[in-house]
């Protein structure tokens, strides 16, 4: 899989680009604040639908603009590919793929892998736990679709539970039967996510 060509319109500092990439290794010089960074995480909106810098999608619209657009065209197993999000000020984000927009951006994640390498990788051996089990969250659902599944499902369902946990306190009752359900429904999509883990660091450990 390679990137061919990449057209950006008012994201971030780029109003209007349209690069047309190398087969081999592509490099980018300018100085300080011009952009090159944002090219970056064009790419990384393309392979997994988001930004890797800002979560926020209305945030990485360009100052003043009213939307905006990352288009991608791709040759993945020898089959020309466009991917596209585009983004108007104040509504939900259009992700395509060959001009068919997903109803489930789930769906995408993986089709296009990528890595992303930045100076706050530093953070995964520095910082805390919580952002260790993101970063494997992120390579391990690229190849594994059982384990995205299953973390979207346990996501949800800790937000349910969590949401129940409130009421309790804020009601100031309890019901150890419905608190146990969720805990129920959770535990074996949990345990999938820990041995996903946990495989994943037994094969990568050695090289380090």
């Amino acid at each position: 899989m390679r990137l061919k060509e990449l057209h950006l319109v008012n994201f971030k500092n780029h109003r209007g680009a349209d690069l047309v990439l190398g087969n081999q290794v592509n490099c980018f010089l300018g100085d300080n604040g011009s952009g090159k960074t944002n090219v970056l995480d064009a790419v990384h909106y393309l392979c997994f639908c988001k930004s890797y810098f800002n979560p926020i999608d209305g945030q990485n619209i360009a100052h003043g603009e009213p939307f905006m657009l990352v288009q991608g065209d791709f040759e993945r197993l020898d089959v020309q590919e466009r991917v596209s999000c585009g983004l108007k000020r104040g509504t939900k984000k259009q992700f395509k793929r060959n001009d068919k927009t997903y109803t489930r951006l789930a769906d995408h994640i993986g089709l296009f892998p990528a890595v992303m390498i930045a100076p706050d990788d530093a953070a995964l051996i520095h910082d805390g736990s919580e952002m260790r089990r993101k970063w494997l969250d992120a390579v391990i659902s690229q190849y594994d679709r059982g384990y995205l599944e299953a973390l979207i499902d346990v996501n949800k369902s800790l937000a349910q539970r969590n949401a129940l946990l409130r009421y309790f306190a804020e009601n100031r009752t309890f019901d150890a039967t419905m608190l146990s359900s969720w805990n129920a429904r959770m535990a074996p999509k949990a345990a999938k996510i820990a041995a996903a883990r946990t495989t994943f660091m037994d094969d990568f450990l050695p090289g380090f």
